[in-house]
């Protein structure tokens, strides 16, 4: 049987969560499609081992990769070289998959290289609310990818979509290693090389929130690597869109919303004014330091936050 869709899931230390991530797919109505759930142990040091050999006796479409803790983006990476399908569908350990059949038929019947789905997002009380950073215009084509980007803050989030395996091979896709907010970097890199996207209004995952993530950490040496890590994305990205001015206009507007979120993360958190200094003097050699101008009123009001305290 071909497979369709290749599930890559990183587990490090998932023990809690992670039976039940699986299960999720396993109860995804399939009607006789071949699929695949790889899982990569990240060096895990608890009982996720154990779990996967126990589930995998049960469930022989389970394929499990052990390395040395290399972090998610290497994890990632193991996943990939092993898929077969022909989607790949990245899926976090401690997050769901709805039982939803539409997108099958879309992934099964065309050859789109990114196709986007619906992320919900629920609190630790169960209160789901939806999960996006752009309202796109569901089923339309946008050929290529990268148009989809002109004046939206796209959503980063890998989980969001789900990739033609051929194009990620083609392309020699890969995440980044050894720093955060990798999905920033891939996912962007994928919309600029993808030669079509189409969205779906079809609630496909499920994002749970935890009392304690890189995105809400309290650690400041965390927060500090976060934001460092950030300019070096922005560099990149930016560097990117300097190939050639129709690719910096479909660009432009999610450059400039990664510069907001980072001038967020640093008036939100607490840092010494060196290490203020040392962002924003990265970001005004970048010249995102002041802001650019977009005319949305919230975009508005920080940017002149921001100018009046320059």
């Amino acid at each position: 049987m071909n497979i369709l869709l290749s599930f890559i899931i990183p587990a490090y230390n998932a023990e809690p969560y992670l039976r039940e991530c699986l299960d999720s797919i396993s109860r995804l109505n399939m009607r006789g499609r071949g699929y695949e759930v790889i899982v990569v142990n990240d060096g895990s040091t608890d009982g996720t081992a154990a779990l996967l050999e126990a589930y995998g006796r049960e469930h022989v479409e389970v394929t499990v990769i052990s390395q040395e803790n290399r972090g998610l983006s290497a994890a990632r990476n193991a996943g990939m070289r092993g898929a077969k399908g022909k989607y790949v569908c990245f899926v976090d350990a401690d997050d769901h998959l709805f039982a939803a059949q539409a997108p099958l038929d879309v992934l099964e019947g065309e050859e789109v290289d990114i196709v986007g789905v619906n992320v919900l997002q629920k609190d630790r009380q169960g209160k789901r609310m939806p999960y996006r950073r752009y309202v796109p215009e569901y089923n339309k084509l946008y050929e290529p990818a990268r148009k989809f980007m002109q004046g939206r803050n796209l959503m980063p989030c890998v989980v969001a979509y789900f990739f033609r395996r051929e194009f990620l091979e083609l392309e020699q896709m890969q995440f980044t290693e050894g720093i955060y907010h990798e999905d920033e970097d891939f996912t962007v890199r994928a919309f600029v090389k993808a030669g079509s996207f189409k969205a779906l209004n079809v609630d496909w995952y499920e994002r749970l929130l935890h009392a304690e993530s890189i995105t809400t950490t309290t650690d400041v040496e965390k927060q500090q690597r976060r934001l460092r890590d950030l300019v070096k994305i922005l560099r990149k990205l930016d560097g990117l869109a300097d190939a050639d001015p129709e690719l910096r206009v479909c660009m432009q507007s999610k450059l400039d919303y990664l510069a907001v979120d980072m001038l967020r993360l640093l008036l939100r958190q607490r840092h010494p004014k060196v290490f203020r200094q040392e962002i924003v003097g990265a970001m005004r050699t970048l010249g995102y330091f002041p802001l650019h101008w977009h005319w949305e009123w919230k975009y508005i009001l920080f940017n002149l936050y921001t100018r009046l305290g320059n």
